[in-house]
């Protein structure tokens, strides 16, 4: 928990099912000891099987939500998930924060359903987002879509985002097949692969939500990138050993105050 709480806003899709999006991203900032602030882009009607609408936010009430917050409650830190129709404006908001730590996990296709950006659109995120984050965390599809690679190693996306522009990149190996789940971590001066034992658990909605935010949380605690994936990874593991089944499909994780024992090392690359 942090002795210094800090302010951490989510610009992400809201989750009525409660397991990924906006709420899942605020919990995980409670159990680090911030204050979330959300910006919502969109309203899903979503459970643990899958996602069965989703409706935009405005462009000038999007707009609105910042301001208000930027005025009040201003963040240490963003984590940016589902944008869909609402990326140019972000895009053109977070231009006014260039100084602000930004994890950006990109979330591209709701589950079962079809693309979350049209190519206009991704190629603003590609160019105005990317280069503008502190880290970019793709799962495997999320990193053949945006570096237009259908089938490369990690290494090989991570290589193909940096040359896009972005400073750090954190590829996500949750879909690979096979007993170990192993994430692979680049930037302009170091690599290296995050490996533990895959959990076998139906609770996995809302993964990928949680690490990128426990990243962003554990920045806001001061520490180092490569040691706020560490402490994340831990987390996200901690998460998936506790979770217990809730629905009929993948279920929510159940957010529990992190660990103080990080259990993951890098493997330098």
């Amino acid at each position: 928990m942090s002795a210094n709480p800090s302010t951490l806003w989510t610009i992400a899709g809201s989750d009525s099912g409660g397991g990924a999006g906006l709420q899942a991203d605020l919990q995980v900032f409670r159990a680090f000891g911030h204050h979330g602030c959300s910006i919502t882009t969109a309203i899903t009607a979503q459970n643990t099987l899958g996602v069965q609408q989703i409706e935009a936010v405005s462009p000038s009430l999007i707009q609105a939500q910042w301001q208000s917050l930027h005025h009040d409650l201003p963040p240490a830190c963003i984590k940016t998930g589902m944008l869909g129709d609402a990326v140019e404006t972000i895009a053109d908001l977070l231009d006014t924060r260039p100084a602000t730590p930004l994890i950006c996990d990109p979330v591209l296709r709701a589950t079962s359903g079809p693309p979350l950006l049209a190519p206009h659109q991704l190629e603003t995120l590609r160019q105005r987002i990317l280069p503008r984050t502190t880290l970019i965390t793709p799962n495997l599809p999320e990193a053949a879509q945006l570096t237009g690679l259908p089938s490369a190693t990690p290494s090989a996306y991570a290589d193909a985002l940096l040359q896009l522009g972005a400073p750090a990149v954190l590829i996500k190996g949750g879909h690979a097949p096979g007993n170990i789940c192993s994430d692979f971590y680049a930037d302009a001066h170091t690599r290296f692969q995050l490996e533990s034992p895959r959990i076998n658990t139906p609770a996995t909605h809302g993964t990928g939500c949680l690490l990128a935010a426990a990243i962003a949380a554990a920045l806001a605690n001061k520490q180092l990138l490569t040691d706020a994936i560490i402490t994340a990874k831990t987390y996200l593991n901690q998460n998936l050993h506790e979770a217990h089944s809730l629905g009929n499909g993948h279920g929510p994780l159940p957010f529990p105050p992190p660990c103080n024992a990080r259990q993951y090392q890098p493997n330098i690359c």
